[in-house]
């Protein structure tokens, strides 16, 4: 499957305006949502020289993980991987509202008056039971996240880039990356927004980093115990998913989306391709 994006930067002072402004284009209401990224990189596999007697004595034998070698370890490129978990579904979302003052509150109340309710939307999240205290087992939603670097040499307005999303649907999510031989490197977390226009999915949100690991592995994260990595900005993402990447009249139907919803878009806030290398996902 292949992803086409478009990106740019809201200022925090003016997310309220245009939330409200993508509310109106999408003829919806927000949904909050509330992700746990924690990101892995494959350990390269080992080389070991093994000692034999006659003309043999020089050769190396290699012992690899056959799913690094599906990865291209052994001759290509190896890419961080992002064991995702949804907060939001697990329930311990408790909304970006609270990181708000009144009037803020009241000017979203406003918005959402004005958003016509006569639109179907997606039933409510329901939260997971919380019935262990291991906060990888199958009481979460997790979601194993592949990222292609972006492709090079394609004269398209729109970054694009080949993705593949794999549902853990039981087990420990950690112990699995364990067992395939993926070492944990860091964690983040994205929270914001989320909108559908068409085909195409609107993220306006924050990276934001929790104060410690131990509140990382903590079932009881929220808003309040995370801060911004950036609290001056919010990241406008649209982005639309093509299933054959390889046939061009697909993507240029996803291109011609996109770039009509920038059209929209334009003088609320200027979205782009962004450069290749600030996507690039592979382990150096």
């Amino acid at each position: 499957m292949h992803e086409l994006l478009l990106h740019g930067a809201v200022p925090t002072d003016r997310h309220t305006q245009v939330l409200s402004i993508l509310a109106g284009i999408a003829a919806m209401q927000p949904q909050p949502f509330h992700e746990r990224h924690l990101i892995y990189k494959p350990i390269r596999p080992v080389i070991r020289a093994s000692m034999h007697v006659g003309g043999s004595q020089a050769v190396q034998s290699k012992q690899v993980n056959p799913m690094q070698a599906v990865q291209g370890a052994i001759q290509g490129d190896l890419f961080f991987l992002h064991l995702v978990e949804d907060l939001a579904a697990k329930g311990n979302y408790k909304g970006e509202m609270e990181r708000k003052d009144d009037a803020e509150k009241m000017m979203e109340s406003k918005m959402m008056d004005g958003i016509d309710r006569g639109v179907e939307q997606d039933p409510p999240s329901t939260p997971f039971p919380n019935s262990s205290s291991n906060s990888t087992t199958t009481t979460t939603k997790w979601t194993l996240q592949f990222r292609d670097i972006p492709e090079a040499g394609i004269r398209r307005p729109v970054t694009t880039r080949l993705i593949a999303d794999v549902p853990i649907t039981g087990g420990n999510a950690v112990a699995f990356m364990s067992a395939l031989e993926y070492t944990q490197t860091s964690s983040h977390h994205l929270l914001g927004h989320r909108l559908t226009h068409n085909s195409t999915s609107i993220l306006l949100f924050q990276p934001v980093i929790p104060p410690s690991p131990s509140d990382e592995a903590s079932e009881t994260t929220t808003t309040t115990t995370i801060q911004p990595l950036d609290p001056q900005n919010y990241i406008l993402q649209l982005s639309l998913r093509v299933a054959d990447g390889t046939k061009p009249a697909l993507m240029e139907r996803g291109v011609k989306e996109l770039m009509g919803l920038k059209e929209l878009l334009k003088g609320v806030v200027e979205v782009d391709a962004v450069e290749r290398g600030i996507l690039d996902t592979r382990v150096r």
